[in-house]
């Protein structure tokens, strides 16, 4: 019981911080001194130290990430990979077409790489870019950009959480694709819907009109980069790496040394330029560009990586004290009232809240779920999918959430606007019970 209360005085903190406007870092170090003191309380100091440290070093591949991605961003903006592809793009582009369109080429880039972090950093930045230059709105641009990266990061058989899901679950990540395909074209086909619609209604179609005809956004770039296609060498780098399944660290890797060496020999940017901008992100030269252009760099994951940090101690107390292990019964129970589904969705909500970690929230919901299908291990898999992988990215404060928020520099309230991860589970929701009926 007493477990029950600390993880409900962490809630109401992390909920308290969100309506009165306090950083979320401040709600997670809360956290922390809460979940850390319920360690000392029942392992001690050191053992609690040890659980902490290993939680952080289980997150460590996700770090590098981070690392990697920070990298990435900055460079493609210095190699003129970002200005050229806006440049291309942004005479096809219609302001009422382009949140669906946003939706649409994440989604596709994300289930050709298989990464979330990596397409919002590359083509959730560009779209993010190209959207501000036509007056989009922000919150809108941004939950059309975090539904399009987890489209793909849930269903793209190399996707690192969908092969981590299927592990945990002992299943064939190729049936699992199977069975997703039957769960996903409902709610797939109704968010391109509501992302038509909101592009219409959009109260900035007529500004972004004004913007696209008083300014021509090709020739503003052409001020500071050369846009030849030799500067879409390190999207070309990124994509055939990721279809060749070559893992995620290497990939963003190789593509930000293929973008270093671009900007030197296209660009003609200096070493010591691009040093700077991989530690504080780049900046323009051309006022004009700066609200499009600028960002990036090791600087910007700071925020980001503290969260991953503060996860990574949660999971280790998790794991050692069994502190989530009463929520077992209580979702056993609720499988009775409703259906397996249901108490899957109620789990993997709860951990997700909790823990801020995808990986976590997969293996944890698992843990607890495990049972509820019975023998039946691909309709347990397809659950842990249409509930765990995805609805993480529906919590502000997870590190799922907040490292492409960031990426595209969008605000919190875009979450909301995320409406293929609301409708996916919805979707199972309303078919579970309807069988059950």
């Amino acid at each position: 019981m007493f477990e029950i209360v600390v993880l409900s005085t962490f809630c109401v903190a992390l909920l308290t911080s969100l309506v009165v406007g306090v950083p979320l870092l401040y709600a997670l170090g809360f956290g922390l001194l809460l979940f850390g003191g319920y360690g000392v309380c029942r392992c001690g100091l050191r053992k609690t130290a040890g659980m902490c440290w290993g939680g952080v070093k289980t997150a460590r591949g996700i770090l590098l990430l981070f690392i990697l991605l920070g990298l990435l961003t900055s460079l493609w903006r210095a190699s003129g990979t970002i200005p050229t592809i806006v440049s291309y793009a942004v005479e096809l582009i219609h302001p009422t077409s382009f949140i669906l369109l946003t939706f649409l080429l994440n989604s596709v880039m994300s289930l050709l790489t298989g990464t979330a972090l990596g397409t919002a950093g590359t083509m959730g930045v560009i779209c993010a870019t190209i959207g501000r230059t036509l007056g989009v709105d922000d919150a809108w641009m941004g939950g059309a950009v975090l539904a399009g990266v987890y489209f793909g990061n849930r269903i793209s058989p190399i996707s690192s959480m969908a092969l981590l899901a299927a592990n945990v679950t002992k299943t064939d990540i190729y049936q699992n694709v199977r069975g997703m395909l039957r769960t996903t074209w409902i709610p797939f086909l109704i968010s391109c819907g509501i992302y038509f619609v909101a592009g219409i209604g959009g109260d900035n179609v007529a500004a972004s009109s004004e913007i696209s005809a008083s300014q021509n956004i090709t020739e503003l770039f052409s001020k500071e980069f050369s846009l030849s296609l030799w500067s879409l060498i390190p999207a070309f780098v990124i994509v055939v790496l990721s279809m060749a399944r070559v893992r995620t660290s290497l990939v963003l890797l190789w593509s930000s040394f293929s973008a270093f060496v671009v900007a030197i020999m296209i660009e003609n940017q200096s070493v010591i330029n691009l040093l700077k901008s991989i530690i504080f992100g780049y900046k323009t030269a051309v006022p004009e560009m700066a609200k499009m252009i600028n960002g990036g760099g090791l600087v910007s994951m700071v925020n980001v990586f503290a969260i991953v940090v503060i996860a990574g101690c949660f999971g280790g107390i998790f794991k050692e004290t069994q502190m989530l292990t009463p929520l077992q019964s209580l979702v056993a129970k609720l499988s009775k009232k409703t259906n397996p589904f249901v108490a899957t969705l109620a789990a993997a909500v709860a951990t997700s809240c909790v823990v801020c970690n995808q990986t976590l929230t997969i293996i944890l919901t698992n843990q607890m779920t495990e049972n509820l299908d019975g023998s039946n291990r691909d309709q347990h898999a397809l659950n842990i999918y249409d509930s765990a992988v995805t609805v993480i990215a529906l919590v502000p404060w997870s590190v799922a959430t907040a490292i492409v928020l960031m990426a595209v520099n969008a605000p919190n309230s875009a979450v909301l606007c995320a409406s293929f991860l609301y409708l996916l589970p919805l979707c199972r929701v309303i078919q579970s019970l309807v069988k059950r009926s």
